[in-house]
């Protein structure tokens, strides 16, 4: 009686193992993209059709440990062309995820000699594996290199007249010092170029996908001399604001011309919606431990309802008072590329018919005060 309950105890668990093959097989091969799945709990490798037609020995099969399961995969996909750094990497991952309850990873691109893959992961506790799903980019992948190099091209062919213009326009500042009129003159076409370069910026910064602290050009400097050439640019463009800045001595690890540029996108902005004149002021200061930097204006403000979206791209606040206001949408969106870049965050805090404040943590980079010193307080009026 005991052997006939154990041989049906047999049985039903070898039952239950081909249903669960079955079941994980069918999934697979019923799947019109290219789809694997990685049973790491039996050492198994299921394929389907879709993806042997790019890799015909990435067949259905068991292995007897891990590592031969493992060692397989790395040297079909070396064997194709995938760089062997970059997939022995991606299976180092893979198997850090497997014992995890929640994994992180959910995709990633792998490039071979002829094409670009983009991997999808679905890991799965019972049994632990993880379903991959193939998609091939390489179409995709050429276009945004294509895209790049005509963005390049572009950024090339915009500056080279601007710098031109700056040029011959400071050198006709030097021979009109004593005209005050034509003097004020060329300061305004000069600054007129520096925010048409501003603008050009904008727009091709923001054909990128999203900036990466590997994109930008970290180097430490002091906080303040940026401050006091950003806020004098505005004191011919804007004559009817008072443009002011406090700030202690404060040296910052960061993107110095991608700082500028968020400091101009942010400015510009506060002047645009102060339409009457008024007061745009920049702040400085630490607060536990994080350097703080804020952009406050006394303008029309924004609703309630909107400041959950004015980071969105080409988003536009519908009211009446800014429909008259021009503007692309684009540079909010690109301030918080450049500050999320960093490891920073942006909010806003805004009272409708008041006035709005941008607010800057400059907290994951180290950061540190110069020098005790009394706060500098200017004012461009």
């Amino acid at each position: 009686m005991r052997r006939f309950h154990r041989v049906r105890q047999k049985r039903s668990a070898r039952q239950k193992q081909q249903r669960h093959t079955f079941s994980i097989a069918s999934i697979v091969e019923e799947v019109q993209d290219a789809m694997c799945y990685i049973d790491f709990s039996r050492c198994r490798l299921y394929s389907n059709d879709s993806l042997r037609e790019w890799y015909p020995s990435m067949t259905t099969q068991s292995f007897d440990t891990l590592e031969t399961l493992t060692r397989y995969v790395y040297s079909t996909l070396e064997r194709h062309g995938a760089d062997s750094a970059q997939v022995m990497h991606l299976i180092q991952e893979l198997l850090e995820c497997a014992t995890e309850t929640d994994p992180k990873m959910t995709s990633r691109r792998l490039r071979f000699d002829d094409k670009t893959l983009h991997l999808i992961f679905n890991f799965t506790r019972t049994p632990r594996g993880v379903f991959i799903m193939w998609r091939d980019q390489t179409e995709a992948v050429r276009f945004e290199e294509r895209k790049d190099s005509f963005l390049a091209e572009l950024s090339h062919d915009f500056r080279t007249p601007l710098t031109a213009i700056h040029g011959y326009t400071e050198l006709l500042m030097t021979r009109h010092q004593g005209s005050e009129k034509s003097y004020q003159m060329l300061t305004q076409v000069k600054q007129e170029s520096e925010r048409l370069e501003r603008l050009v910026d904008n727009f091709l910064d923001y054909q990128k996908e999203r900036y990466t602290a590997d994109q930008l050009t970290v180097t430490t400097f002091a906080l303040r001399p940026l401050l006091e050439d950003v806020m004098s640019s505005y004191q011919t463009t804007s004559p009817l604001h008072t443009v002011t800045f406090e700030t202690n001595d404060v040296l910052i690890q960061a993107d110095e011309e991608k700082l500028r540029q968020l400091l101009h996108n942010l400015i510009g902005n506060a002047i645009k919606y102060s339409p009457d004149g008024g007061t745009v002021h920049t702040s400085v200061f630490e607060c536990v431990g994080t350097i703080i930097l804020s952009v406050s204006d006394t303008g029309i403000g924004i609703p309630e309802e909107a400041l959950p979206y004015v980071f969105d791209e080409y988003y536009r606040v519908e009211s009446a008072a800014h429909q008259s206001i021009k503007g692309t949408g684009l540079g909010l969106r690109i301030c918080k590329r450049i500050a999320e870049a960093h490891g920073w965050g942006i909010h806003a805090d805004s009272v409708y018919g008041e006035g709005t404040t941008f607010t800057i943590e400059l907290h994951t980079r180290q950061s540190c005060s110069l020098q005790s010193s009394p706060k500098h307080s200017v004012s461009f009026d």
